[in-house]
């Protein structure tokens, strides 16, 4: 007695079609969950109407610490900073970086809730330390572009008053010639 075998064909074919529909449901939904939703914030800052003033934190100026600061900011209406967290930056810069946000004023047009969220950049560099002469008054300072806040400070070097000084010719032989 023999067996009696099935036609495959139109079960496979339904089958291929229940995997077709199944798979793109599947990825249908993924790029509907990865789509910006209207209520996620906006990435981009508002425009920036006053800056805080310069600071740059002395310890952080005496170790010679640099780098960017990322901030999440919340935004009232009228370009108030109502809070300020820390993403992600050195530990000796953030204090500086959340009181420099919460002294900024914004203009915030986009902000339609009490408070809108941001995310913000507030970098700290370093100019070209001084040595033996005075310290350039112009320093710190702060400027503003694309969503970055830069603080410039900077650093004192360390000045050795005997560079400045020569000796005379006989100091070269005499083990006695010293500063008076």
């Amino acid at each position: 007695m023999r067996a009696r075998t099935r036609d495959a064909g139109p079960i496979l074919a339904s089958m291929k079609q229940v995997a077709v529909i199944l798979l793109s449901a599947a990825l249908f939904s993924t790029a509907i969950a990865q789509s910006p939703d209207a209520a996620s914030p906006p990435h981009g800052p508002p425009s920036i109407t006053k800056l805080p003033p310069p600071f740059y934190p002395p310890i952080a100026l005496a170790a010679g610490v640099w780098g960017r600061v990322d901030l999440n900011i919340a935004v009232q209406p009228d370009g108030a900073v109502v809070s300020a967290d820390v993403m992600s930056g050195p530990p000796m810069l953030r204090e500086a970086a959340i009181e420099g946000a919460k002294q900024t004023r914004f203009d915030c047009a986009r902000c339609v809730l009490p408070s809108t969220q941001f995310r913000i950049v507030y970098s700290f560099e370093l100019a070209e330390a001084y040595y033996c002469n005075p310290p350039d008054p112009s320093y710190p300072r702060v400027s503003q572009s694309a969503g970055v806040v830069t603080f410039t400070g900077q650093p004192a070097g360390t000045c050795d008053p005997s560079a400045t000084r020569v000796r005379a010719a006989k100091c070269l032989y005499l083990w006695k010639c010293g500063w008076r």
